[in-house]
């Protein structure tokens, strides 16, 4: 080992190794977007790791509290009616709120306060932070991560998904999803038999859970695919009044 340091758990698992390049994410810009519109803005030049959520008045067209993240396979962020919530017509209405994530090192943040600031062998400038404990009240954690294939659910309505359970205690209203790889087309059919290619998030403020839809729904059918697309789960911890909690 070069530069930095570890911390092994008393199974003897790594906790911390510096030498990973663990320079904590922190959210940054944010906005809001409405139906037919892009986010983060249309032409975005800043970093590609956006995150989203639904209102939190959210309505999708299974129920209340629902609502829908993901894009099209167009290239466009969430332009479109499957990407937005409160949307029960499919003709507009509903909004999401995004952010933007960086890396400490990238952004070359100046770290302030108290805590560990661990550097490279570049030195003690802030380009080379590779762990910082002074910003954590910036940060963005990671709470959950996997692969969009659908191992629960049905045939029915539901489709095939996997579920996360927001943690009751803390605000609803800071997690959010990775939209990169959410992707929803809609190709209108004949007969009746519309389709709709789902890998994208299902956000439920009633029950406190987020699933990571993974189906083709033909007619009423429903087929669950493998695929090796990542889905992330972020906890904003510095975030704002945008992301305060719902009540």
């Amino acid at each position: 080992m070069g530069y930095g340091f570890q911390v092994f758990n008393n199974s003897g698992r790594t906790v911390i190794d510096t030498e990973a390049g663990l320079s904590l994410l922190y959210a940054t810009a944010s906005g809001t977007a409405t139906a037919h519109t892009d986010f983060p803005t249309s032409g975005w030049s800043g970093s590609d790791l956006i995150i989203a959520r639904p209102a939190s008045s959210a309505i999708g067209s299974q129920g209340t509290g629902r609502g829908r993240i993901g894009r099209y396979t167009n290239g466009k962020w969430s332009k479109g009616i499957i990407g937005f919530p409160n949307n029960n017509n499919g003709n507009g209405g509903g909004y999401v709120v995004w952010r933007e994530l960086k890396a400490q090192s990238t952004a070359n943040l100046t770290p302030d306060g108290n805590g560990l600031v661990v550097y490279d062998d570049g030195g003690n400038t802030s380009s080379n932070i590779i762990f910082s404990a002074t910003d954590l009240d910036v940060t963005a954690q990671l709470v959950g991560t996997g692969k969009f294939n659908g191992t629960d659910g049905t045939g029915t309505a539901e489709g095939y998904y996997q579920e996360f359970q927001m943690d009751s205690s803390l605000d609803e209203g800071r997690y959010y999803v990775l939209v990169s790889n959410a992707q929803s087309t809609y190709v209108t059919g004949s007969r009746g038999n519309n389709s709709r290619f789902h890998l994208n998030y299902e956000f439920n403020y009633t029950t406190g859970t987020i699933r990571m839809l993974n189906y083709l729904a033909v007619g009423s059918s429903r087929t669950a695919f493998s695929t090796n697309i990542d889905w992330a789960i972020f906890y904003v911890i510095n975030g704002g009044s945008v992301d305060n909690n719902f009540s």
